[in-house]
């Protein structure tokens, strides 16, 4: 038996020479490990040095069966742990499914983890996966009825004011997201010095410092 962290450790060399990733393969899930297992650990990076505690709360945001791991080197590690404290302050309980390099670039996708209702009329609890048909009709007839009083809800006064400020600090804090990741495309992920996006002669793009670069045969893209 594989474990979780020799599977996500061969994850990353594949994907770093631009390999197929194994995850790619259901005999891995079937026959090496527990799939539901390796998902749902928090896989702080080893080099997170004084990053690592920040980041067990970031894995933390990930919800179960996103895959709780930062995909990215430890140049964009400081601007990530700026980020997550800036977002943090905009909504608490904001919630993390991906942190990843793609296309030589950085990716971060979030949601706010907050939805507006009247505070005294809660949404209707589901039956839960024991509940039978019976139930879960009754449930739909609940949630109908509770949909249309959270419209009524949200055109008083105070559901208006709600609203309006739950989306003027997403709107904020999708460009400090931007940000982090325009930032992120001009520093290098390896070793966060300035950079730009370089590529392998094969194609396969990262953002570099010149040094990186060229330790790692990379090219500037624009070659």
């Amino acid at each position: 038996m594989v474990g979780v962290a020799q599977l996500v450790e061969l994850l990353v060399v594949v994907q770093a020479v631009g390999g197929s990733s194994p995850l790619a393969h259901p005999y891995v899930w079937d026959t090496l490990v527990d799939y539901q297992k390796l998902l749902n650990t928090p896989h702080v990076p080893e080099d997170a040095g004084e990053h690592a505690e920040a980041f067990a709360r970031m894995l933390a945001r990930i919800p179960d069966g996103w895959g709780r791991w930062i995909s990215c080197n430890r140049g964009w590690y400081e601007l990530l742990v700026e980020l997550d404290e800036q977002l943090s302050a905009l909504f608490p309980s904001y919630i993390i499914h991906q942190v990843k390099e793609k296309f030589g670039g950085l990716r971060v996708y979030w949601e706010s983890g907050e939805a507006i209702h009247d505070p005294n009329d809660p949404e209707p609890p589901t039956p839960g996966r024991e509940g039978d048909e019976e139930e879960w009709e009754a449930w739909k007839e609940r949630h109908a009825a509770w949909d249309e009083r959270l419209d009524a809800y949200l055109k008083t006064p105070e559901g208006k004011a709600r609203d309006a400020d739950l989306k003027r600090r997403v709107e904020l804090a999708d460009k400090l997201v931007n940000a982090a990741e325009a930032r992120a495309a001009v520093t290098c992920e390896i070793c966060g010095k300035p950079g730009q996006m370089h590529r392998t002669r094969g194609a396969w793009y990262k953002t570099l410092c010149q040094e990186c670069a060229q330790r790692k045969d990379y090219i500037p893209a624009s070659e």
